[in-house]
């Protein structure tokens, strides 16, 4: 073999060499990477979520109101109240309390005598109180449970998932009275407040309750939440005074209370610790809660810009949605914030993005939720439209 076939055949070792010691460098340089990609994933994954939230697709319904039953009309000087037991819309109205099933079969009319009907729901049940009177009344879909009065007026009510009703009456002697009645109309707690009680929800086991007051402290108006159980007189714990007026409270499944104010959003575990608070320098167009979850549509005062924000179970955990300056509602339901706008809804999940709408040509002050459907409360009238996400 002569000298040159002796070099071709040296370089090509000395190619193979370098191509596989090449091979083995981008070998490890890619495991490297994988790892440090791996290593950061809770930085990165993020971002591509992020960057598929903006190409998402947006369910477009087509607004078509249904027919058959559709509309339910009422009528009366009074307007009408909706909500939801179970599968049966009920409607309050003048004298009467009427029954439907989600697609418009009437399935019941039953009267009462009340001068300010009110109504107050949960999964079961429903009650009925008169507002600055003194009867009130316990209904399921099924039938009436029972009716009954009070010494003193009647501020507000509710009524828990057992059927458990806690009204906030006027007192000769205190600030207000809470009393408390059980799914067959035996009283079962009562206490006279020196606080203004502006508000109640029940603890997750229904065997007691939160109630929230409201008090002026140097010029400041405060709110406090005080927690009760219906077998004890003591109380279980009462919160320090929170700056802000409540205006509403809920319990979400594991036992947590939410207060949201006209300036801030508190959670508080069943103990009364707080665990986040959400302060806002804005107006509070409109707020709604579910099960731990929040949406408040605020508007900048300044600017008038308007923004929903979306709390997940924490204040936290937390999204800010810029909206139409003329959203004026949101309510949350099935887990999804819906904000109403004049001859519009849209809804979004909790992490900000949106999921459907529809176009309306009626003039709609609030909605319902439930199944694919949105019942659409008009003046004296209900729609009902689909609303697929």
């Amino acid at each position: 073999m002569n000298r040159d076939s002796e070099d071709m055949i040296d370089n090509r070792k000395r190619r193979h060499r370098l191509k596989s010691f090449r091979n083995i460098v981008i070998f490890f340089l890619i495991v490297a990477f994988c790892g440090y990609l791996y290593m950061q994933r809770d930085a990165w994954i993020p971002r591509l979520e992020g960057i598929g939230s903006r190409y998402h697709s947006v369910t477009e319904n087509d607004g078509e109101l249904a027919e058959g039953n559709f509309p339910l009309l009422f009528s009366g000087s009074s307007g009408y109240q909706a909500e939801l037991v179970d599968d049966t819309l009920f409607f309050l109205h003048d004298a009467y309390l009427e029954l439907y099933s989600l697609h418009g079969d009437h399935k019941d009319t039953r009267q009462h005598a009340y001068q300010n009907a009110m109504i107050s729901t949960s999964s079961k049940y429903a009650l009925l109180y008169e507002s600055g009177g003194t009867s009130f009344r316990l209904d399921s879909k099924n039938k009436n449970i029972y009716n009954k009065s009070v010494d003193d007026d009647i501020i507000t009510g509710k009524v828990s998932d057992n059927g458990n009703v806690v009204l906030i009456t006027e007192s000769g002697s205190y600030a207000c009275t809470i009393q408390v009645y059980d799914n067959t109309g035996k009283r079962i707690y009562q206490r006279d407040c020196l606080e203004h009680v502006v508000d109640v929800s029940f603890h997750k086991d229904e065997d007691g309750c939160f109630f929230t007051s409201i008090q002026v402290q140097n010029g400041v108006l405060q709110s406090t939440v005080t927690s009760v159980l219906f077998h004890q007189v003591d109380t279980q714990w009462t919160s320090l005074p929170m700056d802000t007026m409540a205006i509403t409270t809920g319990v979400s499944y594991d036992g947590s209370l939410c207060v949201i104010g006209d300036t801030s959003c508190t959670y508080f575990s069943d103990t009364g610790e707080v665990l986040s608070t959400f302060s806002y320098d804005a107006s509070l167009l409109s707020e709604h809660y579910e099960n731990g979850r929040v949406a408040l549509i605020l508007q900048d005062d300044q600017t008038r810009a308007t923004t929903l924000v979306l709390l997940d179970k924490s204040a936290s955990d937390l999204e800010k949605v810029p909206i139409e300056d003329t959203a004026e509602l949101v309510k949350v339901f099935e887990g999804d914030a819906i904000v109403m706008c004049p001859g519009k809804v849209t809804s979004y999940d909790f992490s900000g993005t949106a999921l459907a709408t529809v176009s309306l040509e009626g003039a709609y002050t609030s909605f319902i939720k439930r199944d694919g459907y949105l019942f659409l409360m008009g003046y004296e009238q209900m729609d009902r439209v689909d609303f697929k996400e």
